[in-house]
């Protein structure tokens, strides 16, 4: 699946994840200063129930839950809240809509918060100051909009300095023209925004108010939001004068598109975990079956020894087969987020232990020197889950023995750095170029070895890698052809280790 952490973390407003119970979840860096605190950390840890600490007037958050249920979104809902932090009163816009788990069920809340107090009051001094242009023009121009003036009869708009700025002209490169922006209007989007300025115009809309792209000095495109008012009309109603603004909205445009985009792929990635949950039970009955009937026909004393050889080959497969699947649903519900992981106290190096047990003697069987560096006197305890350490465990030493060479090293090296832990398992294998690194966790990528004997389905270091980031740590990797690779796995370290 795709990430957009980045998007959440850089987005220059405000943008959070909540529960409908009112605890906030996740607040991007925009919506931790919004709300006058220093850190995530230090905000999730402040606000407890968002509809009685946050919105100043009562109820205001059952409005938003009422409208959220009962459309799955939220946009432009305009109030006013306290800065959680300092209770300092401000008016802010919320855009957000409704993530729901496979079953129809709320998962929670998430949308954007946009600092609106400027701008509304703005607005509210230009009603004030009507028929004083150069203060309604200013108080707009303060914040950010740009202003546009038209002589409807005439043809005449005066365009404000900031809104030529806006899309990148100097006050000579366009004329006081009202077509000069009409023309600049993206094509697919003229026949909406005339058709808002004339149902403004007729009496059927109080204002005008339109969202479409106007193409800048440079060629791009950017998204404005279009608002105004007729202020004067001749004396059969037809229109004469006309005022308003221009805001650039192409963030927040961006914004939703990629929003779109990954609730497009989270669909997508259900539906695949749904699929492959219902083909693996299909898969696993009969597989069961010829695993178990090929294991009573291992004990047959009287199999010949070509039957013999035919049964381990089809337990071989059999149990590569199941294996296979179990990594695909694994790897399936980690990138929907349904796969569990409860992290505890756990031992690392007894762990270590048992995993190397099961592997001590194919290392054996291939002359493998395993080389401990731990210092045993000291405690290694990490917070993880233990079924999952065990499992990305045994694939990195099982790597280990089976890309190594004949005769060579299997070394571990444990080390503690601040509040982290880190595992190393190195080989002394014919190592990776920057090419393979580059696909080394790729799923089913096995960089050219599914053409030697070497079992495997290409899934296990993907998988290894998103069971350690989900517990908190992550998987580094160096490699140099003909000297071997080293994974390190990191994770958090528990207290007392």
């Amino acid at each position: 699946m795709d990430d957009f952490s980045s998007l959440f973390t850089f987005l220059p407003i405000g943008a959070y994840r909540s529960l409908p119970g009112g605890e906030q979840l996740r607040a991007n860096a925009a919506l931790v200063r919004l709300n006058g605190y220093d850190s995530e950390a230090e905000m999730l840890g402040a606000v407890k129930d968002i509809g009685r600490e946050w919105y100043v007037l009562p109820g205001r958050r059952e409005e938003f839950q009422t409208q959220l249920e009962r459309d799955g979104q939220v946009t432009a809902f305009v109030s006013e809240v306290y800065r959680h932090k300092t209770r300092e009163r401000i008016w802010i816009s919320e855009n957000a809509h409704v993530v729901r788990n496979a079953d129809g069920g709320v998962r929670y809340y998430e949308g954007t918060v946009e600092d609106v107090t400027a701008r509304l009051r703005a607005e509210a001094e230009l009603r004030q100051a009507q028929g004083r242009d150069e203060l309604w023009k200013l108080a707009f121009e303060a914040t950010g909009d740009g202003v546009w003036d038209w002589q409807i009869h005439t043809g005449v708009e005066i365009y404000s300095r900031r809104l030529r700025e806006m899309y990148g002209y100097a006050d000579d490169d366009i004329s006081d023209q009202a077509i000069e922006l009409d023309r600049r209007t993206h094509p697919d989007d003229i026949a909406g925004m005339l058709r808002a300025r004339e149902d403004h115009f007729a009496g059927r809309a109080p204002t005008y108010i339109n969202e479409h792209r106007v193409r800048c000095k440079d060629g791009r495109w950017k998204w404005i939001l279009s608002r105004g008012m007729v202020i004067s009309r001749d004396a059969a109603g037809r229109p004469q004068r006309m005022i308003g603004t221009h805001t650039d909205i192409t963030e927040r445009k961006q914004a939703e598109a990629l929003r779109r985009e990954r609730d497009h792929a989270e669909a997508a990635n259900r539906a695949k975990a749904e699929f492959l949950s219902r083909v693996s039970h299909e898969l696993r009955t009969p597989l069961n079956a010829i695993l178990g009937f090929s294991q009573l026909m291992e004990m047959d004393k009287g199999l010949s020894p070509r039957h013999m050889a035919w049964t381990h080959a089809i337990l071989r497969s059999g149990n590569h087969l199941l294996a296979l699947v179990d990594d695909v649903l694994d790897l399936s519900s980690l990138q929907t987020g349904q796969l569990s992981v409860e992290a505890r106290p756990v031992d690392l190096v007894a762990l270590v232990d048992e995993c190397w047990s099961m592997l001590a003697g194919r290392a054996a069987e291939e002359s493998l020197v395993f080389d401990e560096r731990i210092d045993r006197r000291l405690p290694w305890l990490v917070q993880a889950d233990p079924k999952r350490l065990r499992q990305v465990l045994a694939n990195l030493l099982s790597n280990a023995v089976k890309y190594n060479r004949p005769g060579g090293t299997v070394r571990l090296r444990a080390e503690r750095d601040g509040d982290q832990v880190a595992l190393a398992v190195e080989d002394t294998g014919q190592g990776l170029d920057a090419a393979q690194l580059a696909r080394l966790f790729t799923p089913f990528e096995r960089l050219g070895a599914q053409r030697t004997a070497v079992e495997g389905t290409g899934l296990g270091l993907a998988l290894s890698r998103q069971l350690a980031q989900a517990m908190g740590g992550s998987i580094e990797v160096t490699s140099e052809p003909g000297v071997g690779s080293c994974f390190t796995l990191w994770l958090p370290a528990a207290a007392g280790g």
